[in-house]
């Protein structure tokens, strides 16, 4: 497949234009990123993938880097650039911690968004399509699937009966009447790897090919180092049928795959041997040009007028900060262009202080008592001294902790919703912001965890009521609220410091 002009500068869709300003103001990763700096090596890495996205072969990469340096943003200008090209489809995810057999999650994915294709694919092929060419002639492994995939294309099949037969590939459907009732022998999940190869291989024979986008894998390490292995165990067999599948694309992402704590060489050393050719390590944008790039592009987004004098005042201001995550880079630079105050970020604030003995002796107490672990049960005890300090608990503001994990500020006319797990789904969290709206029919703050990435996009917002994000690390604020709690003397200072990391919402 022939492929243009990946990498270059797209132009944004006017109807997220205004979450995209939000978005990137703020150090997200929005919704469909227009443009990509730097990152030369992995765009060539890229583009010869997707050169091959039709061939003979599915592809893969593996894309490493610190959190907050460019995966994601890699991941969604690539769902842009393909945006309604119709052989191309890119599905984006995250990894799915209760989900570790990445087969299964594939599956699960081409059933959500490919059924009906698949079932319209079946009838208009079954005459005269041989079925060898997808089963690599149903010879080893793929020999077990042979009676599936014949009455998967038996002509006597109306939709229906198609349907039921793919939702028994995929597991959706799964016991031992269901699949009586076609005459078949139970499948096992081991077999569900060749039924995903012959689904991929029904897509490609209709030209239409899939690049898979699997973000945040090192949530699976955050469970367990046996959840990682089980998901890498899997992704290495699933290479291992790649010569089987006639194109299609696999992009997976971890965040610091290379510290003692993620290092999935010594994990797992047979999926690394095969994956290590196909790895890319993105580094952050840093060099002048990058930056004046950046500043450029944000220039022309925010229409700020900003000339050209100025912008390299601000490259050079931008070079010398010396930022190690992009999200940084972004925030600060557009504070720049917009001539606003230049936030401040908590380590600068501990040290300017003296405070960062104490929040990393805090720190160490509050993990050497387990405390991270109960964070959802115990951050509203030291939030509640710290709201009571300040006088933030009068004309009947309270803290709905059980049902909502959130402070009703009446004085200010304020919902805080407080999101302390980085696994809750967007689902979850806009049907409680929908409950706490309603109810209480305020404007929110919602502070959402930074791993979240939680975009303006993302919330879903009654008609009328106002929101803002703010990103947090739950731990983090945790310390500082016990700080507080604990220290008397300190409670002006850490009142401050609270205060600049919450936006002044707190």
């Amino acid at each position: 497949m022939q492929i243009n002009n990946f990498g270059e500068k797209l132009t944004p869709k006017d109807s997220t234009k205004e979450n995209l300003k939000k978005d990137i103001s703020e150090g997200k990763v929005p919704e469909l990123p227009y443009f990509i700096i730097g990152q030369t090596n992995l765009k060539a890495h890229i583009v010869q993938k997707l050169e091959q996205i039709d061939g003979d072969r599915m592809q893969t990469s593996l894309f490493v880097a610190p959190y907050g340096n460019g995966k994601t943003n890699i991941l969604k200008y690539t769902k842009l650039f393909f945006d309604g090209n119709p052989s191309v489809n890119v599905i984006y995810s995250r990894a799915n911690v209760d989900l570790p057999d990445i087969v299964l999650f594939l599956l699960k994915e081409i059933q959500d968004q490919y059924t009906d294709f698949l079932i319209q694919s079946i009838l208009e092929t079954r005459d005269d399509i041989n079925l060898e060419d997808l089963t690599s002639n149903f010879e080893d492994n793929f020999k077990a699937i042979e009676p599936y995939t014949r009455k998967l294309f038996d002509k006597g099949n109306d939709e229906d009966a198609i349907k039921r037969l793919i939702y028994l590939g995929t597991g959706r459907l799964y016991n031992k009447t269901e699949f009586k009732h076609f005459d078949l022998e139970q499948l096992t999940n081991f077999n569900r790897r060749e039924v995903l190869v012959l689904f991929l291989n029904i897509l490609s024979v209709k030209e239409k090919y899939i690049i898979f986008e699997i973000d945040e894998v090192e949530k699976f390490l955050d469970r367990s180092v046996l959840r990682l292995n089980q998901f890498l165990t899997t992704y290495r067999e699933l290479f291992d049928l790649f010569s089987f599948i006639k194109g299609h694309y696999l992009i997976t992402c971890f965040t610091d795959a290379k510290t003692d704590k993620f290092n999935f060489r010594n994990i797992n050393d047979a999926f690394y041997s095969r994956i290590e050719p196909h790895i890319q390590e993105l580094p952050n944008i840093n060099t002048k040009e990058e930056i004046k790039t950046l500043l450029k592009n944000l220039n022309e987004l925010f229409e700020t007028g900003v000339s050209a004098g100025d912008i390299d005042k601000y490259v050079r201001i931008l070079v010398a900060k010396k930022y190690n995550q992009n999200r940084n880079l972004f925030r600060h630079a557009t504070e720049l262009l917009k001539s606003e105050q230049e936030t401040i970020l908590l380590d600068k604030n501990l040290a300017d202080r003296g405070l960062t003995e104490i929040f990393d002796e805090t720190k160490r107490n509050l993990e050497l008592e387990g405390l991270f672990k109960s964070i959802n049960q115990k951050f509203f005890d030291p939030l509640e001294t710290y709201l009571e300090g300040n006088y933030m608990l009068e004309n009947e503001s309270k803290i709905d902790r059980r049902d909502y994990q959130a402070f009703i500020d009446n004085s200010n006319k304020k919902i805080h919703y407080f999101i302390l797990n980085v696994e809750t789904s967007i689902e979850t969290i806009n049907s409680k912001i929908e409950d706490l709206v309603l109810k209480y029919e305020m404007p929110i703050v919602i502070y959402a965890p930074i791993k979240l990435e939680l975009q303006n996009s993302s919330v879903s917002m009654p008609m009328g009521f106002e929101f803002e994000i703010v990103d947090f690390d739950p731990e983090e604020l945790f310390v500082l609220l016990n700080i507080y709690r604990d220290n008397f003397e300190l409670q002006d200072e850490i009142t401050e410091v609270i205060g600049s990391y919450t936006n002044n919402n707190l």
